[in-house]
């Protein structure tokens, strides 16, 4: 067993720090090393064994602990999979990892599927500590919640005795059925051989009471009989105190070990029965059948069952208690009514009571209308709150910030309301109220500017100035409304077009909104068929140099041949699939699709050799820290050349994820795959990140480019693109060139490279090969 730790030393490892038992499976020597530099970098503090035989393996993981086990797959004698084996045969629950050189496909789904951990390439050791770590938290929280399991078990098992016994007890007033029926419930739960009941007689001398009826011999006289054991420990029993004896021993007093000799004692546990500090007896459970170790968890339910035994003895005190534990459970009853149809974080009434409520002035409004259909009857509104960006807030400050700002939120919300709203929240960040008794729409929109103008003011959290605002939908009473679920999905309605409409805003509902939303969920539906009855299409739009003309690559698109609707072009459903969690699988499959396409036009035409493919990669993508490896397999998949990939993504990526998508980009630029900013100018334009990112490309939006012909302030933003994108080093590219004017100011402004629809409209494969041909030529 060798020791290492990191650079730092000894004395400044940090004081209570264990260091992790590691046994490295490996028989390459360099390979070893290589492993124990990577750990070492990271500053773990670790002993560590190895081995490169099957027998030795198996011998130290059945004589020796470890915290994790680290395996090369390919050994002399054996392989990973049967070193895990031999983990599992020893019983010990720890991480497994494969440090391997290489793992195939299959390989590596035989191996999760056996159980193991992780695994790391040799190529890439400097993933090992992160992957080890994670490793290690995942087994402690999978321990810890072992052990919570396990006392949870325990105490309901305690429970349920304890309640067994006080349900008995409940049963009945007749103190001996009470008694005894402890005496014989406590005889099978604990599995004891006997279970004795001891009440003082005139004398004051404790006699057996009440006996278990198991085991006992019915010739055998019991009850009467006193107990030594009693006298001998009155003092410590009067004081309330256990008397748990494991063995009959020496240090016993002789008329002690006789009387246990007797009976073949080998274990007891002697109880008191005390109520008020008035000693009424005890009660004795007697192991005759082997030695037995009193666990705490028996000691402490035996106790607990005593304690109700002796309130039953008091029967005054008993029928208090049961008063008391009455009035406690309507307290408990009373307050899961009040949980039941209340928000547990900030007390605001809860979607339920909302409905309930919504649904009451439905009725009182239908039914007015009935009785005076004459008149309008009295409207009430419904407005649907979601805060803006709130999820930015929880990743970047915690969710019990997040919970503390919900909570100061919905007290500003309370403070809006007139006398008979009803404000409530439905979970997340979304809140709704009512409004009952409005004359028309603008008291709704006085309610709103109120709302407005209170969560205007910043919050302090953690130090931190926090600004908040709300999107809200409003929903108007109306005959045409039945149910309150009706008017709550109309004013959430109104809410998302508030949010599509710019967020910090008000939407009124009106009956269109209501069709296009239905007509979105149809199309999303839709969606999730397309993809598996392959009705998707990539387009492919060249990205030519400005001076030459010449092709330089290509823009893969994504296109939706609908079998009813026609061509529908990304604008309209890559957000649904950004909603419906579907744009993962679609990016890949566009990513995979064009990258086979340009490796088969490469196979065609060597002209195609240094052309790149432009491929767009959405910001869910990058909450996965094993993208690069994701694309990479695709590359090596479709056989092209890293360095032919390009892969666009929007300025928002690299604000709002930055530590991620700065780990991704570098490993993409060390893979020779290179980043282009699509839309650049219309995000946040940060130079900042230009320089913190590997960044290649700038595509400059098309917004910009559309207004060349008519506004020159605009070309003088782009002008200003290109000679900064030019200054750092960078290729820009010019999107949405549509006219013949557009392109000579881009020429003129040295702009290398630019697309659209002047140049080339973004074409189908098969029509990509002629022009491939004629650049041949």
């Amino acid at each position: 067993m060798r020791n290492l730790m990191s650079e730092l030393g000894e004395s400044e490892k940090l004081e209570g720090q264990r260091s992790l038992r590691i046994l490295i499976i490996e028989d390459v020597e360099a390979d070893v090393e290589l492993t124990l530099l990577a750990l070492e970098s990271s500053g773990l503090y670790f002993t560590y064994d190895t081995t490169a035989t099957a027998i030795e393996c198996q011998k130290l993981l059945q004589d020796k602990n470890y915290d994790v086990v680290l395996s090369d797959y390919r050994l002399p004698s054996f392989n990973g999979l049967q070193a895990f084996s031999f983990l599992k045969q020893s019983g010990q629950d720890i991480p497994f990892i494969l440090i391997t050189g290489s793992l195939g496909e299959e390989a590596a789904v035989e191996c999760i599927k056996a159980g193991m951990t992780d695994y790391v390439l040799k190529d890439r050791l400097f993933r090992l500590p992160s992957v080890l770590q994670r490793a290690l938290q995942e087994f402690e929280l999978r321990r810890q919640q072992k052990a919570a399991i396990a006392q949870i078990e325990q105490q309901a098992w305690r429970e349920t005795i304890i309640n067994r016994i006080v349900q008995s007890m409940r049963e009945t007033l007749v103190l001996a059925e009470v008694l005894q029926t402890t005496a014989d419930l406590l005889q099978e739960a604990l599995n004891v051989t006997h279970c004795l009941i001891f009440q003082p007689d005139n004398s004051q001398r404790m006699r057996v009471c009440y006996a278990s009826k198991k085991n006992i011999d019915p010739d055998q006289l019991v009850i009467g009989l006193s107990c030594e054991f009693y006298i001998h420990y009155q003092d410590v029993l009067i004081q309330g105190k256990q008397i748990p004896i494991h063995q009959i021993s020496d240090d016993l007093p002789e008329e002690l070990r006789h009387l246990a000799e007797q009976y073949n004692i080998q274990s007891l546990l002697i109880t008191s029965l005390l109520y008020q500090q008035t000693y009424l007896g005890g009660i004795s459970l007697y192991q005759c059948d082997r030695i037995r170790i009193w666990s705490d968890n028996e000691l402490s339910l035996v106790k607990a069952i005593a304690d109700q035994c002796a309130i039953a003895i008091h029967q005054s005190e008993l029928y208090q208690n049961a008063q008391s534990e009455l009035a406690e459970r309507k307290k408990m009853e009373a307050q899961l009514r009040h949980d039941a149809f209340h928000d547990s974080l900030t007390g605001l009434p809860n979607r339920s009571l909302f409905l309930d409520r919504l649904n009451h002035a439905l009725q009182l409004s239908n039914r007015r209308l009935f009785l005076n259909s004459g008149n309008l009857p009295e409207q009430f509104a419904v407005l649907f709150l979601d805060l803006d960006r709130f999820k930015v807030i929880n990743d970047s400050l915690g969710h019990l910030a997040g919970d503390q700002l919900l909570k100061i939120v919905a007290k500003r919300l309370v403070g809006c309301l007139r006398g008979g709203d009803t404000v409530a929240r439905l979970g997340g960040d979304e809140f709704v109220m009512l409004l009952e008794e409005i004359e028309d729409i603008n008291d709704v929109i006085e309610v709103v500017n109120r709302i407005k103008d209170s969560l205007q003011l910043p919050v302090i959290l953690d130090g931190n100035e926090i600004f908040i605002s709300t999107s809200i939908g409003i929903a108007l009473s109306s005959s045409d409304y039945t149910q309150p679920d009706q008017l709550l999905r109309d004013a959430d309605t109104a809410m998302y077009r508030a949010k599509e409409q710019g967020r910090n805003r008000y939407e009124i509902f009106n009956p269109a909104m209501h069709t296009e939303a239905l007509k979105k969920l149809r199309l999303e539906n839709e969606l999730r068929r397309a993809i598996e009855r392959q009705e998707l299409r990539v387009h492919y739009q060249p990205i030519v140099c400005l001076q030459s003309r010449q092709i330089l690559g290509f823009e893969a698109l994504a296109r939706w041949q609908h079998p009813d609707q026609g061509l529908i072009y990304p604008a309209e459903f890559i957000p649904l699939a950004e909603d419906a969690g579907l744009i993962v699988d679609i990016d890949f499959w566009v990513l995979e699709k064009a990258c086979f396409q340009l490796r088969a036009w490469q196979e065609q035409f060597p002209i195609a050799a240094n052309l790149t493919m432009n491929v767009n990669l959405s910001a869910k993508q990058f909450s996965k820290s094993d993208l690069s490896s994701q694309i990479e397999n695709i590359i090596q998949k479709t056989k092209l050349n890293n360095h032919n990939l390009k892969i666009e993504i929007t300025e928002s990526i690299l604000i709002e994820k930055t530590s991620l998508a700065a780990q991704i980009l570098g490993e993409l630029s060390e893979q020779s795959i290179q980043t282009c900013i699509d839309d650049f100018g219309t995000g946040y334009s940060s130079l900042s990140y230009l320089h913190r990112f590997p960044i290649h490309t700038l595509k400059i939006d098309r917004s910009f480019i559309n207004q060349l012909d008519h506004h020159p302030e605009d070309g003088e933003i782009v002008k200003a693109i290109i000679v900064l994108g030019i200054n750092l080093g960078l290729n820009v590219i010019a999107e949405g060139i549509e006219t013949s004017e557009q392109l000579d100011c881009l020429r003129n402004y040295n702009c290398e490279a630019g697309q659209g629809y002047y140049l080339f409209a973004p074409l189908e494969a098969e029509a990509i090969a002629p022009l491939l041909e004629s650049m041949s030529k």
